[in-house]
């Protein structure tokens, strides 16, 4: 792609992001199916290519990509819902736990959520010297909450390690707490609430790790406000795992302006 003049690969890669907003647009519905994953699957092939900086700079500034980057991160965030629903729902589906968590291993992201989060575990045990980490809450964790599950998976060898599971959406935190139990995880090691962090005060002082999930605050701006909310409900010394995005793929996550809020110190950036 990039032996092409510049312009022209801006050009083309402006008109597929384009092309695949308007037709998830016409779409009745963002449920999986075969066009929903070949819409989803074009953009996350285009958004994650590696490209000069200058072919970047020129699409995310194309005047029409600006008119569409919040409402097609709503899309995406709908599509990414509708995608853990379904898959909530083959899991919990299955008679034994051990039916269950084997279908778990199936869901298209699985390997990406644990490698990520074992790459940010080793990153939390060079940032506190390999002090006891005991107290997770993870935001936005959705119907389908994989950073809890791989957090507790990685925390079993801890018996007294707990992870909170926060999301807005009643649904998504009574589907999760559900899936949870079916998958044979405790309620003393993982807990579950309903609560928005960018509207009201949530206390997270008690916790070691606040993970915040990349589509908590759909905007770089509603981004920023949803980071200095939880920065001050969390005590000092205490580590935010922020997931964000750089480069095409703030097409599909918001971008993080973190660096901004007060009280926040940058232990290891992770790409």
């Amino acid at each position: 792609m990039q032996s092409k003049p510049p312009g022209d690969v801006t050009a083309s890669l402006v008109a597929t992001i384009l092309t695949c907003y308007r037709e998830l647009l016409r779409l009745p519905n963002l449920r999986p199916s075969s066009t929903v994953d070949g819409l989803f699957g074009n953009l996350v092939e285009v958004c994650c290519s590696t490209l000069d900086e200058e072919i970047v700079k020129g699409v995310l500034t194309h005047p029409r990509i600006i008119a569409i980057t919040n409402p097609l991160r709503q899309l995406c965030s709908d599509g990414e819902f509708q995608l853990e629903a379904h898959w909530a729902n083959l899991v919990m589906e299955k008679k034994s736990g051990e039916e269950a968590n084997e279908t778990l291993l199936n869901f298209t992201y699985y390997n990406n959520y644990r490698d990520l989060t074992r790459m940010e575990w080793n990153a939390l045990a060079s940032a506190t010297a390999g002090r006891l980490l005991e107290k997770f809450v993870v935001l936005g964790c959705g119907p389908l909450p994989m950073t809890s599950i791989c957090i507790a998976e990685m925390l079993k060898s801890q018996g007294g390690a707990v992870v909170l599971s926060v999301d807005r959406d009643p649904w998504a935190v009574s589907k999760s707490s559900e899936l949870c139990g079916h998958l044979g995880y405790g309620l003393q090691n993982m807990n579950f609430t309903c609560f928005d962090v960018q509207h009201g005060a949530f206390e997270l002082y008690d916790f070691d790790v606040v993970y915040l999930a990349s589509l908590v605050g759909l905007t770089d701006i509603g981004k920023l406000e949803a980071v200095k909310c939880v920065v001050k409900a969390m005590r000092p010394g205490a580590i935010l795992v922020l997931r964000s995005a750089h480069a095409l793929r703030g097409l599909l996550y918001p971008v993080s302006l973190a660096r901004s809020a007060s009280r926040f110190h940058t232990y290891s950036i992770l790409d």
